[in-house]
C-alpha cells in the first residue's frame, strides 16, 4: 500500500552511488552541526537534534537514497545513540494498535486483489454505462471510490488499471496523449481511489498513522463510525467533482460497441465465484459491520476484531488467501515507515522541538481568524504533498504542529486530523505520489504533468473548501473536539 511503483523502483536503483553518498553525507553533517551546535532560544539541545534528524529523515525520503523504511529506522537508531531518547522509549513508541489494525487490512487488500470481484464489477459498470465514456469513467470511479474504503490506494489502482486499459485497448485507443477518454481514465482511477480513502480509517495507512500521532500528542478518540460520519460525506462531493473536471476539460470520446461488448463478455466468461472468494467476501463485509457496531459496544474493541478476521481470512473451509500470498503482496515496508514516523514524532513532542516550531515559524497565524488559518493550513498541506511524495512523512511532518496551532486557536482537533490524514494521501496536480505515478509512470503514457496540473486544480480547491467548512460542522455536530 503505498508503494513505489516497479518503474520508480528501478529509478531509485539506477540513480548514481555518487549522488545518494553526497545526499547521505550532506545528512550526517546535518545531525553532525546539531550536535555540536548551540541551540537556538527557548529549544534544548536534544529538541534541536530531534528535529534535525526528523528533516533528514524526509530529505532521504524524498531522494530515496535509501529503501525509505529503512531510511526511516537509521533515524530512529540515531535518537537513542544521541541521547535523544532512550531505546526502550523509542521502541514502545513504535507499536501501537494501529500497527495491528492495519494487518486485517493488509489481508483484505490482498484478498481483493487475487479476487475476480473487480473484473465482475466493471462488467456491471459497462453493461449499465454502454458507450458513454462519461458514464463508463463515472462507473470506474465509484466502483474504484467503494473498494477503497477496506483496500489500500496503490493495491487499488494496480489491480482496476489493468481493467480499465484492457476497455480501452478494445476500443483501439492509441497509446500517448490523443485520447481524452484515456486521459480521465489514468487520472480519475487515482483520483477515486485517494478519494475512497478517505471515507473510512481502514481505507489508506495514512488516516491510521494520523489517528495514531494525534491519539499519541492529545489523546484524540475518533470511532469508525465517526470516521465515516466525516469521510463519507466528503466523498459524495468529491468523487462528482472529480469527475466533472474531467469530463469538462478533456470532453472525452465515446466507446464502441465492441468495446462494451468485450468487457462484458470478459466478466461474463468468469466461472461462478469460488467457495473462497464468497467466504472472504463475507468475512470483509462481516468484519466492516462489527468494526461499525463497536462505534457503539465498547468490547467490539477494533484491534481486536481486526485480528480475530484476520484469522477467519486463513480459516480452514474459507482460506480466501494463502498465507505466502499475503506475505508477498503486503507492504511490510510501509508498515516499518509508519512505525518509525510513530518514533520520529514522539522523539519531537518528548523534546519540546514541537511546542518551539509553533511558537517560532506559525506564531504569527495565531493572529489571523480562524477560518483564514484553516484555509492557510489546508493550501499548504496541499502543496506540500504534491511536492513531497512521501504521504506519511507529510503526515508526520504537519500533523502535531497543525493541531497545536489550532487548538490554542480554540480550533477542533479533529477536524484537523481529517485535514492532515486526507490531504496526505492525496496528491490531485502532480503524479509524484505513489498512486497517480502507477497511472503516469506506465509505458502508455496517456497523460502529462500539464494533463494532470489543468485539472488537478478543481478538486484541489473542493477538498480545500470541505476541509474548512463542511469538516468542522459535521465535527461539532458530533461532539468531536
Amino acid at each position: 500500500m503505498l508503494m513505489l511503483p516497479e518503474r520508480r523502483m528501478s529509478q531509485v536503483k539506477q540513480k548514481s552511488i555518487g549522488v545518494r553518498l553526497a545526499i547521505i553525507v550532506i545528512g550526517v553533517a546535518l545531525i553532525a552541526a546539531a550536535a555540536i551546535a548551540p541551540a537556538p532560544a527557548g529549544m534544548s539541545s536534544q529538541a534541536l537534534l530531534a528535529l534535525v534528524i526528523f528533516l533528514v529523515a524526509i530529505l532521504f525520503w524524498v531522494t530515496e537514497v535509501m529503501p525509505i523504511a529503512i531510511s526511516g529506522w537509521a533515524m530512529v537508531g540515531l535518537l537513542p545513540l544521541l541521547g535523544v531518547m532512550t531505546p526502550d522509549a523509542a521502541w514502545s513508541a513504535s507499536i501501537n494498535n494501529a500497527i495491528i489494525f492495519y494487518l486485517c487490512c493488509f489481508a483484505f487488500a490482498c484478498f481483493i486483489g487475487r479476487s475476480s470481484i473487480a473484473t465482475r464489477l466493471t462488467g456491471m459498470i459497462l453493461k449499465w454505462a454502454g458507450t458513454s465514456s462519461s458514464r463508463v469513467l463515472l462507473g470506474f470511479m465509484v466502483v474504484t471510490a467503494l473498494i477503497s474504503t477496506l483496500m489500500d490506494n496503490l493495491p487499488l489502482c494496480a489491480v482496476m488499471l489493468p481493467i480499465a486499459y484492457g476497455v480501452l485497448d478494445a476500443n483501439n485507443t492509441p497509446l500517448g496523449r490523443k485520447s481524452p477518454f484515456a486521459k480521465c481514465l489514468a487520472i480519475g482511477i487515482p483520483w477515486a481511489a485517494a478519494i475512497g480513502g478517505m471515507m473510512t480509517p481502514a481505507g489508506c495507512i495514512i488516516n491510521v498513522l494520523t489517528l495514531s500521532l494525534l491519539e499519541q500528542a492529545f489523546n484524540l478518540q475518533i470511532s469508525f463510525v465517526q470516521w465515516m460520519a466525516l469521510g463519507v460525506p466528503a466523498a459524495i462531493i468529491m468523487v462528482p467533482v472529480g469527475w466533472f473536471a474531467l469530463v469538462k476539460i478533456f470532453k472525452p470520446e465515446m466507446l464502441s460497441q465492441e468495446a462494451v461488448d468485450s468487457g462484458i463478455q470478459d466478466a461474463d466468461a468468469l466461472p461462478r465465484m469460488s467457495r473462497n472468494e464468497i467466504g472472504g467476501l463475507i468475512v470483509m463485509l462481516v468484519t466492516l459491520v462489527v468494526w461499525i457496531a463497536g462505534s457503539w459496544i465498547p468490547v467490539l474493541n477494533t484491534t481486536v476484531v481486526s485480528l480475530i478476521a484476520l484469522g477467519f481470512m486463513f480459516f480452514p473451509g474459507i482460506d480466501a488467501i494463502k498465507f505466502e500470498d499475503f506475505l508477498s503482496d503486503s507492504p511490510w515496508g510501509m508498515m516499518l515507515l509508519m512505525m518509525a514516523v510513530n518514533v520520529l514524532v514522539a522523539a519531537l513532542i518528548a523534546t519540546g522541538a514541537i511546542e518551539w516550531v509553533v511558537a517560532v515559524v506559525m506564531a504569527p497565524m495565531t493572529a489571523w481568524p480562524l477560518i483564514v488559518t484553516m484555509v492557510a493550513l489546508s493550501v499548504i498541506a496541499c502543496l506540500l504533498h504534491n511536492v513531497i511524495p512521501a504521504g506519511p512523512a507529510c503526515a508526520g511532518l504537519i500533523a502535531v504542529p497543525f493541531a497545536t496551532i489550532i487548538v490554542s486557536m480554540g480550533g477542533n482537533l479533529a477536524a484537523v486530523c481529517f485535514m492532515v490524514a486526507w490531504w496526505s494521501a492525496i496528491a490531485f496536480m502532480l503524479p509524484l505520489d505513489g498512486v497517480p505515478l502507477l497511472s503516469y509512470a506506465n509505458k502508455r503514457k496517456y497523460f502529462s504533468f500539464g494533463d494532470m496540473l489543468k485539472t488537478g486544480w478543481v478538486p484541489s480547491l473542493a477538498l480545500v473548501i470541505v476541509t474548512v467548512t463542511l469538516v468542522p460542522a459535521i465535527c461539532a455536530l458530533l461532539g468531536l473536539s
